[in-house]
């Protein structure tokens, strides 16, 4: 809506008027036809026709400019009264400058700014109103601290206040505190969660390493006795070839004996009938001797496992060389006896 006509002072150019409302333009538009309007005026008649209001001429929103400039500063230097001249204000300024008294006017009635106040009160007298207002807020005159409002004066109990203020402020901490304790049990469950499934798995851990261990000293014990048994036999080896070496050192021809060539010669003279007679007592101990050797390892087999299960792989293999090699050493030995003395 346009200026009321009747607040300008002065004359008035009628194409300075809106073709819809005949008012003075309020921030006016032109359309092509040259025709001037309002805005709020035209946008309202297009929402309901196409054409313009004054010659019927087809128009949309679109095709709406903004007024000449020339009609611009004409509508500026117009004079008008202030809206509030009803009240008293008898001040007359240019159309361009009246928003700005506007919202400086004394004469204006502007809104109370206690809240809950719904008076209307002239600018020039707010200051009187908020002073006898009954909405308006101060602090207790007794010091609790809170804030009164003039009508809530006389009725206001400073203890009650404080007391029901304790209690709200009790009964959020409580929810805080419940708050805390429910997300610390949480956090505690989760954790002890944690430490069951961790336990389990040390257990787990130390078991394997247990049987890993165990494992691990059956290898050792196997491998000790294994160095107990190679160790034995190098002993026994060892002992055999020093009675071996022994042995041959007593084999070999002392110097006391006949000198090779006179042992030939009396060799060469012996009746070989004779000879025959000499060395047959000689093969048959030596046939002897080996069924003794036979007999005597199975014998000493059969005195050390008379009923029991059989010896170890190892532990047999180590009884069975060591029981041959003295039954060897001992035939050795008779049969270097025997020959010396014959």
């Amino acid at each position: 809506m346009g200026y009321d006509l009747e607040r300008f002072v002065g004359y008035v150019n009628e194409g300075l008027l809106c073709c819809v409302c005949r008012d003075v333009l309020e921030r006016p538009l032109q359309a092509p036809c040259e025709h001037a309007y309002c805005s709020a005026c035209i946008s309202s008649w297009l929402l309901h026709h196409h054409s313009c209001p004054e010659d019927r001429q087809p128009l949309d929103v679109g095709s709406l400019k903004p007024l000449y400039r020339y009609m611009r500063n004409d509508l500026s230097r117009l004079q008008i009264r202030c809206v509030n001249a009803g009240q008293g204000c008898e001040v007359i300024c240019s159309l361009e400058s009246l928003h700005t008294h506007e919202d400086e006017c004394e004469f204006a009635f502007i809104s109370c700014s206690n809240t809950g106040c719904p008076m209307q009160v002239e600018r020039r007298g707010l200051e009187a109103h908020l002073s006898e207002c009954n909405f308006r807020s101060r602090e207790c005159p007794n010091g609790c601290g809170h804030t009164l409002l003039s009508v809530d004066q006389s009725q206001h109990n400073c203890v009650a206040e404080l007391r029901a203020e304790v209690e709200l402020l009790r009964a959020e901490m409580l929810c805080k505190v419940e708050e805390v304790r429910r997300e610390m049990e949480s956090r505690l469950d989760s954790q002890r969660r944690h430490m069951v499934q961790k336990e389990s798995q040390l257990k787990s851990e130390v078991e394997e390493l247990k049987g890993q261990l165990s494992r691990v000293m059956c290898d050792m014990r196997a491998l000790l006795g294994a160095e107990r048994l190679r160790r034995q036999e190098l002993a026994e080896a060892e002992l055999e070839k020093r009675e071996l070496l022994e042995l041959l050192r007593n084999l070999q021809p002392t110097r006391s004996q006949p000198p090779a060539d006179q042992a030939s010669r009396d060799q060469s003279q012996v009746d070989p009938q004779s000879w025959e007679l000499h060395t047959e007592p000689i093969r048959h101990q030596q046939r002897e001797a080996g069924l003794t050797l036979h007999a005597s390892s199975l014998s000493l087999h059969s005195a050390s496992h008379p009923s029991g299960p059989p010896p170890s792989p190892q532990l047999g293999e180590a009884t069975r060389r060591g029981g041959t090699r003295s039954l060897t050493l001992d035939c050795i030995k008779r049969k270097s006896r025997e020959v010396t003395v014959i």
